[in-house]
């Protein structure tokens, strides 16, 4: 639960807060089961253990909870709610209870829903980690970075070990300074007490390689192990062999992520570049073909084809290409002096040809 929420609060925006957050209490005075209110095949009830002992005992607080994390992981946040609502119904101030309450609130962008019930469960609870480790990454997630690392060194301080807190710590030092070598630092010592830690170890390997680090292929290798079918990992892996120009490397994993995901227009754009820096220029075409092929809207693939066949000669062609550049983004300068460029050439051309002709 801990990583899964933390993998969402790094993708989690500003724009998500809740200015005006429902109220957290039930007007009724009765505890009540959630299942009172909520038909068995509405909720996805199952015939197991767990439900069955629920049912036998409507209030117990970590039935409910066991039951609420297991909707939480199927994203039925509705009925996760329902539960957790009756478990704090029965025990407001237990320290799980509050945590999944700061859960499920953000799961729904109630976040300040969330920032209360995990700041009440640090002050049930002074040794909670996980409580701390949330409100780390929500305060991190809105821009207050000095609160953030004042929760994480808690952490730090409670369990040496947790390697959540440096992962946080590590993001927020890079954020905050610029240090990238420190925050790669970090970042390690989050690897060192979780060697599968993903999300820490795509963190490093970009990091790493943003630097030009030989140890982020290491860190790639290990994403790859780890889940050897996600495209991103390769995407990332091809990006740093491109940029220390081993080309053969790049080329086999931006290929890989062309497999993994054919709609990917990126992998193919960059493989057009590296082979038009290889002379390549008809392989780097078919390249930019496939990149728009992918997505039509794709001012990048088509200046780049443009480039391409200006070096080639073919300058009707080209100024087409940086025609539809500059059409999908207007902005785009190097297409605007790409244009006044080709046009220049052919004013010379004809010139020239009007000149043989007389």
């Amino acid at each position: 639960m801990r990583y899964t929420l933390l993998l969402a609060l790094f993708a989690f925006t500003l724009a998500s807060c809740d200015d005006k957050p429902k109220s957290d209490t039930n007007d009724s005075s009765q505890v009540v089961s959630p299942m009172d209110s909520l038909a068995p095949a509405d909720a996805g009830f199952l015939d197991d253990s767990l439900n069955a002992y629920l049912h036998d005992n409507p209030f117990s607080v970590d039935g409910l909870l066991a039951r609420a994390e297991r909707y939480i992981s199927r994203k039925n946040y509705r009925y996760a709610e329902a539960d957790i609502r009756a478990a704090k119904e029965l025990d407001s101030l237990n320290p799980k209870v509050l945590l999944l309450w700061g859960d499920i609130h953000f799961f729904n962008n109630k976040t300040r829903v969330s920032r209360d019930a995990w700041k009440k469960c640090i002050e049930v609870d002074p040794q909670s980690v996980d409580c701390r480790l949330k409100l780390a990454e929500l305060y991190r997630a809105i821009g207050d970075l000095e609160t953030s690392t004042k929760l994480v060194r808690e952490v730090i301080d409670i369990d040496s070990e947790e390697p959540v807190s440096y992962f946080i710590l590590a993001s927020n030092y890079r954020d905050m300074t610029g240090d990238t070598a420190t925050a790669i630092r970090y970042v390690q010592e989050a690897i060192e007490r979780d060697p599968d830690f993903f999300a820490a170890l795509d963190y490093a390997a970009v990091m790493a390689g943003d630097l030009k680090m030989p140890i982020a292929e290491s860190y790639y290798q290990r994403l790859i192990e780890l889940d050897p079918n996600n495209p991103n990992v390769y995407f990332n892996q091809g990006w740093y062999y491109q940029s220390i120009d081993n080309y053969n490397e790049a080329i086999k994993a931006y290929t890989k992520v062309m497999d993994l995901q054919p709609k990917n227009f990126m992998a193919p754009y960059h493989l057009g570049y590296i082979h038009l820096e290889l002379d390549l220029r008809r392989e780097a075409i078919g390249y930019f073909n496939k990149s728009i092929e992918a997505q039509q809207v794709n001012h990048r693939a088509y200046f780049a084809r443009g480039w391409t066949y200006e070096q080639m000669g073919d300058i009707i062609r080209a100024e087409q290409d940086y025609r539809q550049a500059l059409a999908y983004n207007p902005t785009h300068q190097d297409s605007k002096v790409a244009i006044q460029r080709v046009q220049q050439q052919i004013r010379e051309m004809q010139a020239e040809m009007n000149a043989q002709q007389q």
